[in-house]
């Protein structure tokens, strides 16, 4: 089997990630998780997922807060038991064996292309730590991480749900979690027709993924890992291979998520650079 799975960015929201990649793991071998692209917090999350250190991150997610009070998660992203946390993910012995991607906003080369998919099955091992923190490296709260002749931010805010460098490959399906309380179609009709869609739109009383408490984040875990069992039980009530039964259910499950809006990631990179260079003209020292 060659199955695709892609992590969208969505901050504190990144803990329904973690419940959903518990479930993924019960219907899907790891072995036959051939290409992976994620955003932002998708990436740790991911990269867990991959070296199967699940139980090491879900660790992280269970001590995101260090109390019950709300925590802006500005403070967390400045906090440098995070930035610990994520580093720790690496192991020297790590290998990547299938491709996997992860988006950036290269400001040093926004001329070229400020959206950049690395894929970190292809850098030297003991630059892992430096991409996975460049991954969450969040504007104005976080200072862009140099890498090479690279200055990366986080991705998420040119191309949350990198979907794109999946196109090329020879892939039976995809397994998609994002946040957007959109239904996308992604790029064209026949690549979406062949992309499980595991959303959590309006699915917690939290208002933005901005503001948490460690009983939400909590929630959160337990939620995604029962939506995704949900969907997952429908979609592979047959095997995770009966490929017949799998696209029927896919587009099954998709028409049920609403009328779909056409997704195009070079119109969602273009409208969100502009955005982003309006938005911080007046802020040299960031970029």
């Amino acid at each position: 089997m060659n199955i695709g799975l892609v992590l969208s960015g969505g901050f504190a929201k990144g803990a329904y990630q973690l419940g959903a990649l518990y479930a993924i793991k019960e219907f899907v071998p790891i072995e036959d998780i051939k290409c992976i692209s994620s955003a932002s917090i998708g990436t740790p999350n991911a990269y867990a997922f991959a070296t199967g250190k699940l139980e090491k991150i879900a660790d992280m997610w269970h001590n995101f807060c260090d109390t019950n009070t709300r925590m802006f998660i500005t403070k967390i992203l400045q906090s440098s038991l995070l930035q610990q946390d994520i580093k720790n993910l690496y192991d020297p012995s790590d290998k990547l064996e299938n491709p996997f991607y992860v988006s950036y906003w290269d400001v040093a080369n926004i001329a070229d292309s400020a959206s950049c998919y690395q894929d970190l099955s292809k850098v030297e091992n003991n630059t892992i730590p430096t991409y996975l923190l460049a991954s969450v490296a969040f504007p104005i709260y976080n200072k862009a991480i140099d890498i090479g002749e690279h200055r990366f931010f986080d991705g998420g805010f040119v191309d949350n749900i990198p979907v794109y460098p999946l196109v090329e490959h020879d892939l039976d399906y995809i397994i998609c979690v994002y946040f957007d309380d959109v239904s996308y179609r992604f790029e064209s009709s026949q690549f979406d027709d062949k992309i499980i869609k595991i959303t959590f739109p309006n699915m917690s009383n939290i208002k933005n993924s901005f503001v948490i408490t460690q009983d939400e984040i909590d929630k959160m875990i337990e939620e995604g890992y029962e939506r995704t069992m949900h969907v997952l039980r429908s979609i592979f009530a047959n095997g995770h291979d009966d490929l017949d039964h799998v696209y029927k259910s896919i587009i099954y499950h998709n028409k049920q998520l609403g009328d779909p809006k056409l997704r195009l990631t070079t119109d969602v990179v273009i409208t969100n650079v502009n955005k982003l260079l309006s938005r911080f003209a007046k802020r040299k020292n960031i970029l």
